[in-house]
């Protein structure tokens, strides 16, 4: 009796942190959309009367908070609510671009590997271990670091860099994840007598492999739209930034990892400026890892048999 009491208050607050985390993703999504509207400034609007304000509720022994501005202002005069909320969209924007093409090249290959083709499943494997021996932070450095001062890099205001670099770093956990799923599919027996009736590899495929695997895609895409996230802030921090195009813009002016730069320069002066975009993606990212943890332990059949939720 204590043990199933003890079980349903942990499934209520599981319940709970999911239906949280499930608000705050869509909030976020809702100020990605309407950025332009819920904004109550322009972001990149310099107003140098009011530079470096602290927060509307937060005074210095030097300023005192604007009340215009809820979260002060950054060096320039520019409102720091403004430019967090046109963060959200730049993240909505990279992860719309990054995902699918992580997760097409990643299922490809998975597939690919894991059927009959033993030369890609080969390759596949040495691959894995190259990229495992170095750190894949690493890897992503240095494909923007390449691709940045191209004309392909400056597509976007650097957006397509971004995705470049993600996709190359995390498409191989995603292809290894699909590959011993379709190792396993493969001998079951609904294969053997599906391959004995004439079934060609792409019927077996699209018919039984792939709706078979479709529930650890989803579970994946979840758990990784947070490092996609992080990888644009932790480049953003380090100072590996998107060169600028033509019309002197970036994608990064207006992203959380480009405020967390600009705000690392300048904690002394107003630490708001680099809390406030950390935040951001520390929440975000927090509910989508409960959320896609919740979404593992529901669609893993095995671990809803043992009742963890």
């Amino acid at each position: 009796m204590i043990l199933e009491a003890q079980q349903g208050l942990y499934k209520k607050r599981i319940r709970k942190g999911v239906w949280l985390s499930v608000f705050v993703i869509v909030a976020m999504t809702f100020l990605a959309v309407f950025a332009s509207v819920i904004s109550p400034y322009n972001p990149k609007e310099m107003k140098l009367g009011v530079s470096s304000f602290p927060p509307a509720w937060y005074d210095t022994p030097t300023k005192d908070g604007v009340p215009d501005h809820l979260l002060g202002t950054d060096l320039f005069g520019r409102d720091i609510l403004s430019r967090a909320i046109h963060g959200a969209r730049a993240a909505m924007f990279l992860v719309v671009i990054a995902i699918p093409l992580t997760v097409l090249i990643g299922v490809t290959v998975g597939v690919a590997a894991g059927v009959e083709h033993k030369i890609i499943e080969t390759l596949f494997l040495r691959f894995t271990d190259v990229m495992s021996a170095v750190p894949s932070f690493m890897f992503a450095v240095i494909i923007v670091l390449i691709f940045r001062s191209t004309a392909m890099g400056r597509i976007f205001g650097g957006l397509i860099t971004l995705t470049l670099a993600f996709a190359f770093v995390n498409w191989v956990s995603l292809a290894r994840l699909v590959y011993t799923a379709v190792l396993k599919i493969k001998q079951q027996e609904f294969i053997e007598a599906s391959r004995s009736l004439g079934a060609t590899t792409g019927h077996q495929i699209f018919k039984h492999i792939l709706p078979h695997v479709s529930h650890l895609i989803v579970v994946w895409i979840v758990n990784n739209i947070p490092a996609v996230i992080l990888l644009e802030a932790l480049l953003g921090y380090i100072g590996v930034q998107i060169l600028r195009v033509a019309d002197g813009s970036s994608f990064q002016d207006l992203s959380w990892g480009g405020l967390i730069f600009s705000g690392r320069t300048q904690l002394n002066w107003n630490p708001f400026i680099l809390l406030v975009p950390t935040v951001c993606v520390l929440i975000i990212s927090m509910s989508f890892s409960i959320l896609g943890e919740y979404l593992n332990e529901r669609m893993n059949p095995q671990l809803e048999s043992n009742h963890i939720v």
